[in-house]
């Protein structure tokens, strides 16, 4: 039994491991494409345990099938579950085409799959229903041999098989748990880099990652692509009367501001100090003008609240430059500087 039961645990952490890595960029499961793909690969597991079932006593074997159910119903819910129990149905009667022992499992597969939603959706923790799927798996395998075998032949198999059951669903949940936790916290530091830590907007290192890509990929596919840059008009004088918090509180809004107030094809950057920037993929030059102004108005008629309760107005000045016709990152890059420092020039709280 120790033989099988290691063979068991093996194949599992085996599966979470490159599931893990599969699924790293998407450790949530949030789209129908993720569920599919979770529920197919839980009823892959489920059928390779059936395949090295634990060996109890002579002539008697059981497996940890329901395990992969409860992995694919708590990471991705009733479609996930569905599709696992479909494929390890459909492995049970390949697998034992002519005993009558094939159908019982898949009843049991049926009935598990039917239990195991409602016990997902209920309210209790996560390791209450983890526990509570765990031993409805348990019961289920067991029912069937309480007709068939009686008396401590029967009490011994179940101490056997419990403690497989035991084992191996403590050790699965921590190794998914913490794949999973692993998995989001990659996702998050991934996230992190990109962002700028004030604002939230995207930070001037991804900006400059991307910039070369996105013209790359406009040149190629003789699309538009506008940049423009802009600057907070005189906000070292707001630093010096209200204080750096007050700076930062008026950045962060700013940054929100440019957020809402943008497609989700364009790309907003924070690049240092009081300097943002916008990268308007597939937006020619006259109707970047038209955004830009319509920011620059937005902008000058909002009220950013500071820490203190006080609310104060600013301006900002903006610089545009578009391909076509400029055709390199740092030409579209120091026209539109160019073009910001003559908006100062011109009295600030304009485009050019």
């Amino acid at each position: 039994m120790l033989r099988d039961l290691f063979i068991h645990l093996c194949i599992m952490i085996t599966f979470l491991f490159f599931s893990g890595i599969l699924f790293k960029h998407h450790p949530l499961f949030d789209s129908p494409r993720m569920k599919v793909g979770l529920g197919l690969l839980a009823g892959l597991l489920g059928s390779i345990l059936m395949l090295f079932g634990i060996s109890l006593e002579e002539g008697i074997h059981l497996d940890l099938r329901h395990i992969a159910l409860m992995l694919s119903v708590t990471y991705g819910g009733w479609l996930s579950l569905y599709l696992a129990s479909g494929v390890l149905i459909v492995s049970r009667i390949l697998f034992f085409p002519i005993f009558s022992a094939s159908w019982i499992g898949v009843g049991l597969i049926l009935i598990l799959s039917l239990f195991y939603f409602p016990i997902y959706r209920s309210r209790l923790s996560s390791v209450q229903k983890w526990i509570l799927m765990n031993g409805c798996g348990f019961l289920a395998n067991m029912l069937p041999l309480y007709f068939y075998i009686k008396g401590t032949y029967l009490w011994e198999i179940a101490f056997n098989f419990g403690l497989a059951v035991t084992l191996g669903g403590i050790l699965v949940y921590y190794a998914a748990d913490y794949i999973t936790q692993s998995n989001l916290n990659f996702q998050e530091m991934k996230e992190q880099l990109k962002q700028d830590f004030l604002t939230g907007v995207s930070n001037s290192r991804h900006f400059h990652s991307m910039f070369q890509q996105d013209l790359n990929k406009a040149i190629q596919k003789k699309e538009p692509l506008s940049f423009i840059m802009m600057d907070i008009d005189h906000f070292k004088h707001v630093n010096d009367t209200y204080g750096h918090p007050a700076g930062d509180a008026i950045l962060q809004q700013l940054g929100t501001l440019l957020a809402q107030s943008s497609q989700p094809n364009y790309l907003i950057s924070r690049m240092g100090g009081e300097e943002f920037s916008a990268l308007l993929r597939g937006t020619p030059y006259d109707q970047a003008l038209t955004i830009a102004d319509h920011w620059r108005a937005e902008i000058a008629e909002h009220s950013f609240l500071l820490p203190t309760g006080e609310s104060i107005q600013i301006t900002i000045s903006m610089g545009v430059s578009s391909y076509p016709p400029i055709k390199q990152a740092h030409q579209l890059i120091r026209q539109a500087d160019e073009a910001l420092y003559q908006a100062k020039r011109q009295g600030r709280n304009q485009v050019c």
